[in-house]
Parts: C-alpha cells; structure tokens; sequence
C-alpha cells in the first residue's frame, strides 16, 4: 500500500497536528539552497512567547534541552522533538534561520519537512521572492491549543539576524552557550469553577508492573538470561538502566515545576505523565527527588509565613504536599513547629488569650498571660548594655524584672509600635524608660502576639492590629522575585535553610516592602542583623 501524500502546507495556514499524525515524536527538517551559512534554531517559548528559560533555546552552542525533548542534528539539519518530554510551560515552538551575511532574498526554494517515525507528513515551501533585506525567518510553529497541539505554516521575515530574533523573543545573546537559569514562573489556565483544590488532586500512582512469574520480566516480559538477568523485583537489567533513566527525567521535571516555589495542578498531571511514559515506580521517584522535595517545602513555608500568619488554604497546601510528597515527618518537624506556632499566634491576636500562674506577687484582678526570659538592651550616647531579666505580661501592663536592675512597667497606652524580631521585640514607647529591644526571647512570635492583642484590647483597636509585621504584608508577587533574584539562599552566607524575608531598611525606620528592599537572610544572620542597616 503506497504511504499518503503528505499534507502540502501553504504560507499561514494552521492545522491541528493531529490531522497530521497521532505521533508525539516529530522530525523537522529544513532545506534552503541559497543560503550558504544559514544557522538554524528553536525557540521553546512561554504563553507570552517569551523565552523565560534559556535552556529551551536551541541552536549550533547548544544542541539539546535539559531533558532531551529537543535536540538538533546538524548534519542532516533537522530537529528531534518528543512532545510528551516537554515541561508544561513550554507553550510554543518556534522553528527559524538566521543568517549574519545573507539576506534571505538569495534563498531559492527552500522546504520544511515535518515527520514522524513513518515518514514525512508535512511540507511547508518557502520562495526567496517573498524576502527583501532580512536576516532571519521563522519557519514554524508549533503550539499548544485548548491541550492539543496545532503547526502553523509561517514563513514570515523578520529584520536584524539571531540577536534581533532572540532579543524579540526576551532572550540575549552570549558569546558561550547560555547558561542554565531559573525556570519561568507557571500558571494554570482558567478552568471552569476556578483552578482544582489541592485536596482534590489525585496522589501520584506507580506504573503498574506484570505479575511475578520468575523468569520474565516484571515490566517488559523478556525472559531472563545470562546477559539479562532479574534483580529482586524481578525486573531485568535492560529495564533498570531505562528506569534510571526515567527517574532522572522525573527529577528534572519536578525541579523544574518547583522552581517557583508554587506547585499548580497541570505540573502535578506532568509528573504523573513521566511516571506512565517511564514506566517508573511512584515511591521511588518521589524518594529519588527527596532532597529537592524538602527544599520545595522550606521555600513554599518561607513564602507563607513571610506575613507573620499561616492561611488555612496555606496550611491545607502545605500538609497535602508533606503527605504526598512522602516526605518523612522527622525531616519537617520544624516545619511543623513554625506552623502550630504561627496558628497559635492568630488565635492570641483574636483575643483568646491564655492565664497561667505568674512567678510575681500581682495587684488584685491582674491576670497573667505571658511570662518569659528577656534582655533588654539598653542604649544611650556613650554605650549599648544588656541588661539580662524576664517579661511578665498581663492584663494590665508588661512588667520588665531584672536581678541587677530592678526593672520597670510598662502600660499599654504608652506602646505606640510593635516590632518582631527574630528572637525578641521593639517596643516603640510614648515614654524614654522601657523603649526599645528585648532580645533572647525563645517565642518571639507569640510573644508579639500577645502585646498586639493586649495593646488593642486597652486601646479599643479591635480592627486594627499594632505589631509592626501586621503592616508588612509581602505581595506573593514580589516574594517570588525576590526569592528568584537571591537564588533561593541568604544573602549574607549562601545558606538554604530557615530562609526569612528581611528589610534591608528595617520596616519601622521607613522601608518599604519592594523588591529593592529586601534581601532573603537565614535565621542566624537575621538575629545578627536585629533592626541595624
């Protein structure tokens, strides 16, 4: 039976690419007599056409992507493209030429070849007549659409050669091949009824193996043998180099759906895709990406409790994840801690304040509410002491009680600002005795909570929280670039753990909450940093 003709494209027209062929896996071959030093690339592009990823950018310096979805062949001046090995936001591929010392006016005939395995499917012709004076055209397109992908025939010129080209498209030109770079941010299309609840998201299933029979393989059925001998699982060795395989793919699509510190339901789907495709165990991919999975928490934590409170939907997110990411409870203990203490911090600021029995003789009707160890540091103009005590918080007032120094109270009337710290609070007082930073405090967190809700209570601000951190909310916008321009690492000493969002002018001093006035510090070099520049 002679193989079909294939479809003749024409200048501008669109297809899906399913009238073409049910294939996933395409060849693009380009032929243009004329042109003697024509360079071909592929622009793996976003929604906005943007090229957001550079490793998506490929051309004779870099032959393949990250996980081989795209490559170039030079020789034979083709692309290799396996659709279902591209990441989701990859939303469009761009097929072009470029040239430095030809303007496309000299090209004679030149053709484009789309194939799959059986053969060519597709061909696009595109005259030198249509062109003038320019150095680069695209050739083809391929996109996504509604879930399907569609080709379009383009055939369009575009003034300026590759750095134009790449330039339109968000990218730069270097003089090495580019390297490596942060992932663009994704986002889910609308979906009818708003985007799927995390809870709602089916868990990540194995690929399902054949029955154990103790000869044949447990994935591919090929019979045991001296050269291809079953490990314990009964799976032979052919299958465990391509499941190595599979599992490194599986990891560098998951650190590529993390690389925004959001995961969305279509980069969940992805995952479970290259678990079908790869034919892998779920357990074992999860287990092979653990490290990557635990620094994916930290960054979504850090993210959320950036504005001093945990949001139910926040809290729900995070515990679903810990559970299907299968990620061990002792690796996120201190996760945990964060967020029970966060979560007991929003029911201080509602009010519901605890009584415990003081350590100090009160005044008739005075009920405790916190006590703790502090050190209050007091500053003048010829020197900066600490003076070691404990705070004991009422209903009446806070009550400062050092051994050396006797102490003082103070009311609550007086307290015009709140400021969190990382390991105490600055009091910002109407009065010179008192004001100022109690430090060495082991809950900050409640202990800012509890004079937040007090203050209110005394001055009948019920609605009007006075803790300087109530006042800088982070847009989840400018968390994000600000976490992307730092790497994912503190500023001071390149740590990744208990990562905190600092104002490099302290809030209370006038800094804003901008991306140029933060800076992402660990836990120590915040302490260190207290409210100083």
């Amino acid at each position: 039976m002679p193989a079909p003709t294939p479809e003749q494209l024409q200048r501008g027209q669109r297809l899906p690419l399913a009238a073409l062929t049910a294939q996933r896996t395409l060849t693009v071959q380009v032929n243009l007599p004329g042109m003697n030093d024509a360079d071909l690339s592929l622009f793996g592009v976003n929604e906005q056409r943007r090229l957001a990823d550079d490793r998506y950018f490929i051309f004779y310096n870099q032959l393949s992507s990250p996980e081989r979805a795209l490559g170039l062949d030079l020789p034979r001046s083709e692309f290799h493209i396996e659709l279902d090995r591209l990441p989701p936001s990859i939303h469009r591929l761009t097929v072009a030429a470029t040239s430095d010392s030809q303007t496309f006016a000299a090209l004679r005939a030149g053709r484009v070849h789309l194939s799959d395995q059986e053969g060519v499917k597709a061909t696009f012709d595109v005259p030198g007549n249509v062109f003038q004076a320019e150095k680069a055209v695209i050739l083809l397109d391929l996109y996504r659409h509604q879930g399907e992908w569609r080709v379009t025939a383009v055939g369009q010129g575009f003034n300026g050669g590759l750095q134009a080209l790449l330039e339109s498209m968000g990218g730069e030109v270097a003089n090495d091949a580019p390297a490596p770079s942060p992932s663009p941010s994704l986002t889910v299309p609308p979906q009818p009824g708003g985007p799927l609840p995390v809870q709602q998201w089916p868990p990540l299933n194995s690929s399902p193996l054949f029955p154990a029979t103790g000869n044949t393989c447990r994935r591919c059925q090929a019979r045991s043998s001296l050269l291809n001998r079953l490990d314990a699982q009964g799976v032979c060795g052919r299958c465990q180099r391509e499941m190595a395989e599979g599992l490194r793919q599986f990891r560098l699509r998951f650190v590529d759906a993390c690389a925004d510190s959001v995961m969305e339901y279509r980069e969940w789907q992805d995952l479970q895709a290259v678990i079908d495709r790869e034919r892998i165990s779920a357990h074992r991919a999860l287990e092979f990406v653990r490290p990557d999975a635990l620094r994916f928490l930290e960054r979504m934590f850090a993210l959320a409790r950036s504005d001093g409170q945990i949001t139910q939907e926040e809290e729900t997110t995070f515990h679903w994840m810990v559970k299907h990411l299968e990620v061990p409870g002792t690796m996120v203990a201190h996760l945990q801690r964060e967020l029970e203490e966060l979560k007991q911090a929003a029911q201080l600021r509602a009010g519901n304040l605890p009584t415990i029995r003081s350590s100090i003789m009160l005044e008739a009707g005075e009920i405790a509410h916190l006590e703790c160890s502090a050190t209050y540091r007091h500053v003048t103009s010829t020197r900066t002491r600490d003076i070691p005590g404990k705070l004991v918080v009422t209903n009446r007032q806070v009550h400062f009680l050092s051994p050396s120094e006797g102490g003082w109270n103070i009311q609550y009337a007086k307290v015009l600002q709140i400021e969190e710290l990382p390991d105490g609070v600055n009091l910002a007082l109407g009065v010179k005795k008192g004001n100022g930073y109690y430090h060495g405090v082991s809950q900050p967190v409640l202990l800012g909570a509890t004079l937040d809700a007090l203050v209110r209570i005394n001055k009948r601000l019920l609605m009007m929280p006075q803790t300087e951190r109530a006042s800088r909310s982070i847009p989840q916008k400018v968390k994000l670039e600000v976490w992307q321009r730092d790497q994912g690492k503190c500023v001071e000493c390149g740590d990744n753990n208990y990562l905190e969002f600092d104002h490099v002018i302290p809030h209370s001093k006038g800094g804003a909450s901008t991306v140029n006035n933060l800076q992402l510090l660990c836990r120590r070099c915040n302490l260190q940093k207290s409210n100083r520049i």
